[in-house]
């Protein structure tokens, strides 16, 4: 054991100096090259034929093998490199038409809804809607009606092109806008003809609009900057936000999420989605608007009109922009409230002050404030589009308001209000809301055909098993974070829309949208003036025109109980 324990230690003791040795003998090899490199240069280093190596190693000159191999990659790529450089917009699979846009933006040139081209793909691919069916189809293998195809939503890809011919006009995109409004936006209530299909909820409906408005919008930003500043570019941003608000009021606010027909239902976060992707190109047109008309003011006021196309078509300012940033405040206030401040600070004092957007401010600093009787005051005078902006957060107003009433009235001794009394007070239309609401957080509610609204709602009294019972009065001192109310029709909303009288489409073109204040007609002589004391209902509070004959819900009460409600 001992003699191969010895053996053993001197193996390695050997490697060992093995690799010293050839640890050195590299050092000492670089050296001598080192040296002779420094005494006599490259030729005392590298003798011989050894240089030629060395120097094409190293960036002398090259062999001829390297150079013929240098000259087969050049001429590889040669037809690449001669190819002039083309901005990413004007790619395009076609070589004449990239011949004549010369660097320019994209100008639509399709004067149809779709193109004969996509519309034969989707039906040789079976990707048509049905609304695109040819009318008596076998739905197995539908044909397509090329008057009622449009064009459908393609996700941009990095080797995407697009092509004028395939882009619409800006006529046409208003054309397709007018035909998806007016045709397609009430087919669940109001069928057409002309359409192979009879019956689609309304969720569908919805579904083959988002897509199709979501490929308008690509169309005209396609053709920015020169569509930016233009009425279409504008006017159809303003109706595809019209139209996402309207059908969060049909799929979440009229109750109708839970129609048995649809085959999917309806998800708040690609609405909201779709909200946002709508904001901000028609935020950034306003800007562009606003900056083009101040330019040419200070260029006429410099030049004196001089130079100016008096011919030249008048640049469009929207009637509707101050609504648009109305809404735009109260959706943010509603469903994303960490935005709002940032969004104001960008707006300008005079479009703040407008009164259309300061009610907007109204309303949230009421809500930011816990003043929640004048919130849902202001939400009980809103218009319809406003009250649809604001009933994302209108049920957890509701729930505070009632925690506030229930923690402050006299538990040593008990109460009663009248149902009427907390129906307005909570924004409701009809009893049967206002009952459920209640009912849900554990308030008792006592019929009496003498109290006003035919019954009374209990307060107990403190230290009694219904007391000890009642969710708000026994749960955490803060205010709730969360309403767990089931979310369903809002009888408020649902008596707004009621009492407008007016189509979706209607609506959608801005036939719901508050009177703009520049456009309301001033008494003419011979016509009825007010008698003095009594005011005019303010701009934008009283959007909500009802019928003749008919109150707004919520009105006819609302000033006798105000004063008690907001104690």
């Amino acid at each position: 054991m001992a003699d191969r324990s010895w053996r053993n230690c001197q193996q390695r003791s050997n490697r060992t100096s093995m690799r010293h040795l050839s640890d050195s003998s590299h050092s000492s090899t670089n050296l001598r090259y080192a040296g002779a490199y420094t005494r006599g240069g490259a030729q005392a280093a590298w003798p011989g034929s050894k240089r030629e190596d060395h120097d094409s190693t190293f960036g002398g000159q090259p062999s001829q093998g390297e150079q013929d191999m240098r000259s087969k990659r050049t001429a590889r790529f040669q037809s690449h490199l001669g190819e002039d450089k083309k901005s990413v917009a004007m790619v395009s699979f076609s070589d004449s038409e990239a011949a004549h846009l010369n660097g320019d933006p994209i100008v639509g040139e399709l004067n149809d809804m779709c193109s004969r081209e996509e519309a034969k793909e989707r039906e040789m691919t079976r990707q048509l809607d049905k609304f695109e069916w040819k009318k008596g189809t076998d739905p197995r293998n539908p044909e397509v009606n090329l008057a009622l195809a449009t064009r459908k939503y393609q996700r941009s890809s990095a080797d995407k092109a697009y092509k004028s011919s395939h882009v619409r006009s800006l006529p046409a995109c208003w054309r397709t806008v007018e035909f998806l409004m007016t045709d397609i936006l009430d087919f669940d209530c109001n069928p057409k003809p002309v359409f192979a299909v009879q019956s689609v909820p309304y969720i569908e409906v919805y579904s083959y609009l988002r897509d199709r408005t979501r490929a308008l919008r690509v169309d005209l930003h396609l053709q920015q900057p020169r569509s930016t500043t233009q009425r279409v570019f504008v006017e159809t941003h303003e109706c595809c936000l019209r139209f996402e608000m309207l059908s969060l009021y049909i799929l979440l606010g009229s109750g109708m999420q839970n129609n048995g027909q649809a085959t999917e239902k309806y998800d708040a976060k690609l609405g909201l989605k779709a909200i946002s992707q709508t904001i901000e190109p028609l935020l950034n047109a306003y800007t562009a608007i606003r900056e083009k008309q101040l330019a040419k003011s200070i260029l006429a006021e410099a030049m004196g009109d001089f130079g100016l196309d008096d011919g030249a078509e008048e640049d469009y300012c929207s009637p509707w922009e101050m609504s648009s940033h109305r809404y735009i405040v109260l959706l943010l206030m509603s469903f994303a409230p960490d935005e709002v401040s940032s969004h104001l600070s960008k707006i300008s004092r005079e479009i703040l002050s407008h009164p259309h957007v300061s009610f907007a401010t109204k309303v949230y600093a009421a809500f930011q404030t816990d003043d929640y009787a004048t919130f849902l005051r202001l939400y009980r005078d809103a218009d319809f589009l406003s009250a649809v902006a604001m009933s994302g957060v209108a049920d957890l107003a509701r729930l505070r308001a009632l925690w506030l009433l229930v923690r402050t009235y006299p538990q040593p001794i008990g109460d009663k209000i009248a149902l009427a009394r907390l129906k307005n007070m909570l924004a409701f239309a009809s009893d049967d809301h206002a009952k459920s609401f209640l009912a849900f957080y554990g308030l008792q509610l006592v019929i009496d055909k003498d109290a006003d609204g035919g019954a009374y709602v209990i307060m107990p009294k403190k230290g009694t098993p219904d007391a000890n019972q009642m969710p708000l009065l026994q749960g955490p001192a803060k205010l709730p974070d969360k309403c767990e109310f089931p979310k369903g029709a809002d009888s408020l909303l649902v008596a707004k829309f009621q009492c407008l009288g007016l189509s979706r489409a209607d609506i959608v073109f801005g036939g719901a949208d508050p009177v703009p204040p520049e456009v309301v007609a001033q008494p003419e002589v011979g016509m009825e003036v007010m008698p003095e004391g009594e005011q005019k209902p303010c701009d934008g509070q009283e959007g909500m025109a009802a019928p003749e004959g008919q109150d707004v819900p919520g009105e006819a009460d609302g000033d006798k109980a105000n004063a008690a409600d907001e104690s």
